[in-house]
This record gives structure tokens, sequence and C-alpha cells, in this order.
């Protein structure tokens, strides 16, 4: 999908600029048809398994939401990063990316051999709870600060959420044994515990260095309610 928008120029010449957007339509559903079973996990698996949320993969997490567009973000920015380089022009060639050369087996191979949604979400939960060292290709280093900020935002996030549903289970089986019935805590699933954000993509570029330098963000702190609580949990 593109659209042409006419632009005056530097010299104040009225050009025709392009401007397209992407579209996948390849997994979409038609509204009508899902309405009823909004809540089934199959409504909500979108896009190639290896890149889908281990949330959504394996039916812990319901629905759809932008966290979940979010992990799938770093595990392309992961595999992009890990199991490519940058290739050169030369005379011969004309350059660009390949598979990266010189390994016995591409990091997270793993990922894209499972025989089932399940077994997928469990190597790709490994990652967030591994403090494994990221296998990067010289050619992306400049990625690694911007990787690490977002694992560990998830594993923060992820273990938010089992602390808070161990308490959950807990309390009640405190309150099945004929205990005095308390509140049930709330946790915010959207965020992980406001662990899980825009904020969490976009924060760590301002502090990018080497090639990353100076990216440009068009980003207002003030869109994110969970700022705040996302930076004060990796203190």
């Amino acid at each position: 999908m593109y659209q042409i928008v006419k632009e005056e120029n530097a010299e104040g010449v009225v050009e025709d600029k392009v401007y397209g957007v992407l579209m996948d339509f390849d997994l979409s559903s038609w509204t009508k048809d899902i309405k009823e079973n909004y809540t089934k996990t199959s409504q909500q698996r979108t896009g190639t398994p290896p890149f889908m949320a281990h949330g959504l993969l394996d039916g812990s997490d319901a629905l759809h939401l932008y966290r979940h567009d979010l992990e799938s973000l770093l595990c392309v920015m992961l595999i992009l990063a890990t199991n490519y380089e940058i290739q050169h022009p030369t005379t011969k060639e004309r350059g660009g990316l390949r598979m990266r050369q010189g390994l016995e087996e591409l990091p997270y191979k793993l990922w894209f051999g499972q025989p089932t949604y399940e077994a997928l979400a469990h190597f790709k939960r490994g990652f967030f709870s591994a403090r494994a060292y990221l296998n990067l290709s010289p050619d992306f280093e400049d990625f690694r600060s911007w990787l690490l900020y977002l694992r560990q935002s998830f594993r923060l996030g992820i273990r938010a959420r089992e602390t808070y549903e161990d308490g959950l289970d807990a309390l009640q089986e405190n309150q099945s044994d004929g205990a005095e019935d308390e509140v049930t805590p709330k946790f915010d699933y959207e965020t992980l515990g406001g662990n899980v954000s825009y904020s969490t993509l976009i924060s760590p570029v301002h502090g990018l260095k080497g090639k990353l330098q100076g990216l440009v963000v068009r980003y207002d702190p003030s869109l994110s309610t969970s700022t705040a609580q996302a930076d004060s949990g990796r203190q």
C-alpha cells in the first residue's frame, strides 16, 4: 500500500513523494468470524512461529497485546544480529546481508525446528530466563545493549507475573481451607507489571553507541504510563 504526496523541497520545487506502508494479511481473519470466539488462542497467533511471542504459542496469554508485538520485534532483531553478517560490495559482488560464516551452528537454530507451538514456547521462554551470552555477529555488535535491555525487561516481567500467580494460588488455597477472605491483588498483565511497554523499546535508543548513535526517534514520553515503573524495576 502506498500514497503519493506533493511536497515542496528545499529549492521550492513541488515534488511527488511516495510513502509506503508494509501490510501483511496472510493470517488475518474477518472480524465477524472471530467475534464469538475472540479469546481462542488460535485466533491470536499471527506471523511466523519462531518470531511469535511465547505466551501466544503455549496459550498462557489469551489475547494478543502490544507486548507480544514487542517480543516479536525483539526476536527479529535477535535473529538478524546473531545469524547474519554484512557482505560489503566488491568488484564481483553487490554486497548485502548473508548467513553468518564460520559457525558450527547458527544461534537459536532450535527455534526453527520444533514440532509444536508448546515446544517452541519452551525454548523461547528459556531465552528470557537464561543469562547466556549473546553471540552477536561483529557487524551487529552495536545492538547488544538494546537487546540486553529488552531481554532484561521481559525477564523481570515474567518473574513478576510468576510471583503474582504463585501468591494468588496460595491465597486461593487459604480461602478454600476456610480462612478469612482477602482482597485479591491486581496485576497488569498488559505490561507484565509495568516492565514491558512502549518506553521499554524506545528508552534504550537514546543511549546507543557506534553506528546506532543518534538514531532519530519520534517519541513523547508522556504517551507511556509505565515508564517510571519499568525503569524503577531495573534498579
